[in-house]
């Protein structure tokens, strides 16, 4: 029986598609079950049109491509030595095969228009977070269900994004002239406010240093650059000064680590230790890894770190430690150091297909340099919101080579 064929007019599925994907990337900041709700609705609308299941298949042969088909496919493999359980291997699978989303995703922004509503629906998002934010700051927002440095995610990955969201409008303030380069321009301030007088993340106070040297190493000539750093510094100097928040959370980062062999159980501490324990797992089995899922397995039976399930009452349903907060040791507990090559030639790839692109290319390195520091203390490809925001925004600027 031959498969039943669904036909749409293409104006429809390209305005289906368009729609979609913004709502997606508005919901990515703000709402996990809306993030999921228009992924799927995504998806499905993408794959229904014959046009977009042919350029999918172009897609698959290109080398970053079979890269992330090669990590997902290793990783299923590496289910037959891993000592987790079923319900451990399928839920750790899961979070692996949203990287097969990414050529999806990618056909669906094919257009220019797709990518300019896409990113301005993510602005927008994050327009919403930082106002809340600051509202909350000041006590004009009374809600005891929102924080003020985490309206709806949680402080790390808000940092993250609106840092990435500083740049994105920064690298916009650089393209547009008149009005809109006032408006790119007030929404850089209200971002960077957000990020560095009331974000308690520190990854994202380096995540948004990162970001700006990068953009001004792109945008500037070597000479512009050179003042641009030192402004940088300047900036920075006087931030810190002005922001009793940076202060306090640089001082006891200092501290932790100057103090970590006498107190362990510290926030830095815990993330050394999680660190020092999946390099342990990948000691035990350095070219295959300990298998799927086996550092839930393994850090549960063990307890390597017993001061963490003190902390969380033991190890009941959404306290477990899922990762060591670090992608890397991760998936060198997981994969072995096969796992570790398949990620690296991964966004190289990533890495050489980005750098043929001519519009979006300088945002495109910037999300990679993002994820790339990131992924030293967050598993941000392990957990559904960053996933999904790497993901996709990696899918909108790659698409751009798509015709």
């Amino acid at each position: 029986m031959a498969m039943l064929e669904i036909t749409w007019p293409k104006f429809i599925v390209k305005d289906a598609a368009t729609v979609l994907l913004a709502a997606l990337l508005l919901a990515i900041p703000i709402s996990s079950s809306g993030k999921s709700i228009f992924a799927s609705l995504s998806l499905v609308v993408i794959l229904l049109s014959r046009e977009h299941r042919t350029q999918i298949k172009e897609i698959l042969s290109r080398s970053w491509c079979k890269a992330i088909l090669s990590l997902v496919v290793f990783a299923l493999i590496a289910c037959l030595w891993t000592p987790a359980n079923m319900q451990i291997m399928v839920f750790v699978l899961e979070k692996y095969s949203k990287l097969l989303y990414l050529p999806i995703f990618l056909v669906g922004f094919r257009n220019e228009r797709a990518r300019y509503l896409g990113v301005h629906a993510f602005l927008i998002a994050m327009f919403i977070t930082a106002c809340l934010s600051i509202g909350k700051e000041f006590n004009l927002l009374t809600t005891s269900h929102a924080y003020a440095d985490h309206v709806f995610r949680n402080h790390i990955m808000t940092s993250m994004m609106m840092a990435f969201a500083a740049y994105l409008a920064s690298f916009l303030f650089f393209k547009h002239k008149g009005y809109m380069r006032f408006v790119y321009g007030s929404l850089v301030a209200l971002y960077s406010y957000q990020v560095l007088f009331i974000n308690t993340a520190r990854i994202g106070y380096i995540i948004y240093i990162a970001l700006l040297i990068t953009l001004l190493a792109q945008v500037l000539n070597k000479r512009q650059a050179l003042l641009g750093l030192l402004s940088v510094a300047f900036f920075c100097s006087i931030c810190y000064q002005l922001t009793p928040t940076v202060q306090e959370r640089m001082t006891s980062l200092y501290s932790n680590v100057l103090h970590y062999q006498q107190d362990k159980n510290t926030s830095v501490g815990f993330r050394l230790q999680f660190h020092s324990y999946a390099k342990e797992l990948f000691k035990r089995h350095p070219l295959m890894g300990g298998g799927t899922g086996s550092f839930i397995y393994y850090f549960e039976k063990e307890d390597p770190v017993p001061a963490w399930g003190a902390r969380y009452n033991g190890y009941k349903l959404g306290h477990k430690l899922l990762e060591p907060h670090s992608q890397y040791w991760l998936t060198a507990a997981e994969l072995g150091l096969i796992g570790l090559i398949i990620f690296a030639v991964l966004f190289l790839n990533l890495f050489k297909e980005v750098m043929q692109l001519r519009v979006w290319r300088f945002p495109a390195i910037a999300l990679l340099i993002l994820i790339a520091i990131g992924n030293f203390s967050d598993s941000l490809l392990f957990y559904s919101g960053s996933g999904y925001f790497f993901i996709v925004f990696m899918a909108l600027f790659l698409s751009e080579r798509q015709r």
